[in-house]
């Protein structure tokens, strides 16, 4: 690929999609993605046409809200910095009440969720403003359906879908994304320490997204922990190349040098991608059916 085209190529995806009176807002998140799409969209409609977003809360890396002030003094826009620090707990905890069944407070996972939820009802108080919302989410996202579909998925427009995180990497070093962003491990920011890296091995050892809390054994915990070297962007998305050909497991473990664990198990957790997290949403019946 040839990163100068595919730049000037985005760019005008975003001018032809955001009309001339319309302004956008991107969720940023500290990370390499929303880094991307923010000077992306800069680029292309210029700064006065783009506002900048953050969701504060509990238990995020000061790493992340540094990046993403810093990014915002680069473009010359200003950051809206929103404070919902344990709103998600008292999300959580409402659900529960409703559906003790479904939701449970006391967990890791389902308060870190909310925290995605809470994103897009920001979102959704933007677009009933007017505005445009920038996605943030790559290829290798939506192959594997790593988000929540209605949380960090929402979007009007996503330039960067068509594209693997690899070469994500490689438009970031061209348009100016600072080192440290473009190094740090890929992170939904949850809580500290959290990689994407580590949720992938526990998606592989559950053969797909994890939908409901549950207990890992020992040595569920460790095949995990010993994936989690070899779930590398380079890895992962020459990987996903050969399952988007149909190579099966064999030819594609002598081609990437990956073993038949993560091999199989991406496979898995992207053919579960369809069903739980990428489906078409707001699918309406046609006229005379």
């Amino acid at each position: 690929m040839l990163m100068n085209a595919e730049i000037t190529r985005i760019e005008n995806f975003i001018k032809n999609y955001v009309r001339e009176e319309e302004k956008v807002v991107i969720m940023v998140s500290g990370g390499l993605d929303s880094d991307v799409t923010a000077r992306l969209c800069c680029r292309a409609l210029g700064r006065e046409r783009i506002r900048l977003c953050m969701v504060i809360q509990s238990e995020m890396e000061q790493k992340f809200h540094k990046q993403a002030v810093e990014l915002a003094q680069d473009l010359g826009v200003r950051l809206a910095e929103v404070h919902l620090e344990n709103i998600n707990r008292v999300l959580t905890g409402a659900l529960e009440q409703g559906e003790p069944e479904v939701f449970r407070l006391n967990t890791l996972l389902d308060p870190a969720k909310a925290k995605c939820s809470l994103r897009s009802a920001v979102i959704s108080c933007y677009q009933d403003k007017g505005y445009i919302i920038a996605g943030t989410t790559n290829k290798t996202e939506k192959l594997l359906g790593f988000f929540l579909t209605f949380g960090d998925n929402l979007a009007n427009f996503k330039p960067l879908a068509h594209l693997y995180r690899t070469q994500v990497i490689k438009i970031a070093e061209k348009i100016g994304t600072a080192p440290d962003v473009i190094r740090q491990e890929a992170s939904a920011g949850f809580w500290e320490g959290q990689t994407d890296a580590e949720d992938l091995a526990y998606w592989i050892i559950n053969r797909g997204p994890i939908l409901t809390p549950r207990e890992f054994s020992d040595e569920e915990i460790a095949l995990a922990q010993a994936m989690i070297p070899e779930l590398t962007p380079d890895n992962i998305d020459a990987v996903l190349a050969m399952y988007e050909a149909d190579e099966g497991v064999e030819a594609t473990m002598g081609k990437t040098r990956v073993s038949k664990a993560v091999v199989e198990g991406l496979f898995n957790v992207a053919d579960k991608a369809p069903v739980y997290k990428t489906r078409r949403i707001m699918v309406e019946m046609e006229e005379g059916w």
